[in-house]
C-alpha cells in the first residue's frame, strides 16, 4: 500500500510543496508555484486519493486552460494516475475477498475514494473476474 510517508516523499523528490487550506476544494495544484494544497481534516482515503491526484497533475505538468474537453482530459489522466499509483492488485485482491461486492467499503479499505477505485477497475477490468460469484 502507498503510504501517506510515500506520498509526501514522492512531493519532495519531484520538488513540489506540499499546504493545507480550509475549506473546498479538497485540492489544487500550482504550476507555477510548484505547490499542492490540500483541504485541511479529511479522511485518510481522501487526502491520499487527493494528494495522488493532485500529484498527476505536478508529473504531466498540467495547467488549466480554460477549455473543458481538454482540461477534463487532464483530470481524467490525473485520476488514472492516482489509481495506478495507490492500488495494486494483489491487495486489492485480497481485501475484495472480506467485501464481496461492496466497493464503498473496499475502498476504504485500500485506502482510497470509490471514485478512484471504480477507475482502476475500468482501467483493470479483469482482475477480480476470478473472485466474482
Amino acid at each position: 500500500m502507498t503510504s501517506i510517508h510515500d506520498l509526501h516523499n514522492m512531493a519532495y523528490i519531484m520538488g513540489v510543496n506540499l499546504q493545507h487550506h480550509h475549506g473546498l476544494p479538497k485540492g489544487w495544484y500550482s504550476p507555477s508555484l510548484r505547490t499542492i494544497s490540500t483541504m485541511h481534516d479529511m479522511a485518510v482515503w481522501d487526502y491520499k486519493s487527493t494528494l495522488a491526484h493532485e500529484l498527476g497533475h505536478a508529473v504531466y505538468n498540467d495547467q488549466k486552460t480554460g477549455r473543458d474537453d481538454f482540461d477534463q482530459r487532464q483530470e481524467d489522466r490525473a485520476d488514472r494516475f492516482a489509481a495506478k499509483l495507490l492500488i495494486n492488485d494483489d491487495e486489492l485482491k485480497h481485501l475484495a475477498l472480506w467485501h464481496r461486492h461492496d466497493l464503498h467499503s473496499l475502498a476504504i479499505d485500500l485506502e482510497v475514494t470509490p471514485r478512484l477505485l471504480t477507475v482502476y477497475l475500468q482501467l483493470h477490468p479483469n482482475v477480480l473476474k476470478d473472485l466474482a460469484a
